[in-house]
């Protein structure tokens, strides 16, 4: 008799947790529901009429809410996988030669037990904000930083599952890698955010030949700023985070490296922010 109330109990829970996730995709690791399979497409926009729309609040690094109903379809480009980039996403729209790219900010760690690079989706922005963060375009809500001045930040987990939805398998050839070369001319509000390949000699601060890209005990806050002389000309922060999984890989002073990363804005220079170990190449 015992083992009958225990069988019911669990049937029971069981379909309540069913019906509580009608509609969405359920996720075993974690317990609770992880995209919104209800979601329908509707008024879709291009990231850069969005940012257009808005390009006052990006670049006065403020923010502003979305009020209009309507949404983005795009494909993931970077996850934080590396834990370099933390808890953002990066979505991509467009063509190779027309795309536009808009970082995703969510207070939820290691997203790429969950989204794959190359990812599909619909992503309904209807109340949202969007606003300025170094003047890279991100989507969010407002936030205190330690000083108390309030700017766009991330949204909950479970705001952000309610918005996505899945499209399809993850597709890695949808993912455009370009030659910082050949975009560094071209707009900030446009570029900021591909997934960009440079060639060139990395000067850290130290006069060292050898220093690690990110040491734990770096005087700079929570990450560290190198410079790449990039190859043909110009100069490119390479910024690493005292947190990212490769933080203590080695760097030689005035070794030319292929590095890879995601390009982002800081105000008015260009930073780029490697994914995981195999970005850099001797």
């Amino acid at each position: 008799m015992k083992k009958s109330y225990i069988l019911l109990t669990l049937a029971l829970g069981f379909a309540a947790s069913a019906c509580q996730n009608s509609g969405w995709e359920d996720d075993i690791y974690t317990g609770y529901t992880i995209w919104n399979k209800s979601l329908q497409e509707h008024n879709v926009i291009s990231v850069q009429e969005l940012k257009t729309e808005f390009s006052s609040a990006i670049s006065g690094n403020s923010f502003a809410q979305i009020k209009n109903d309507s949404m983005l379809r795009g494909t993931v480009i970077c996850t934080d996988d590396g834990g370099n980039l933390t808890q953002q996403l990066v979505l991509q729209d467009g063509t190779s030669q027309n795309p536009g790219f808009i970082i995703i900010g969510v207070n939820q760690d290691a997203l790429y037990n969950y989204i794959q690079p190359g990812q599909e989706v619909l992503f309904n922005l209807k109340g949202l904000y969007i606003g300025g963060y170094g003047k890279n375009g991100q989507l969010g809500y407002p936030s205190k930083n330690a000083k108390g001045v309030e700017r766009i930040g991330r949204m909950t987990q479970q705001d952000f599952w309610n918005r996505i939805k899945f499209l399809g398998a993850p597709d890695a050839s949808r993912i455009d890698t370009l030659d910082f070369a050949n975009v560094k001319s071209l707009s900030k509000d446009q570029w900021a955010g591909c997934i960009v390949r440079v060639k060139g000699t990395i000067t850290p601060k130290s006069t060292e030949r050898w220093v690690l890209a990110a040491p734990e005990d770096a005087d700079t806050g929570n990450g560290v700023t190198n410079t790449i002389n990039v190859q043909g000309g110009g100069t490119l922060d390479l910024r690493t985070s005292t947190y990212a999984d490769f933080a203590s890989f080695p760097i030689e002073k005035d070794h030319v490296y292929t590095i890879y990363g995601v390009l982002s804005r800081y105000n008015d220079g260009w930073q780029l922010g490697m994914r995981t170990m195999s970005d850099i190449n001797y």
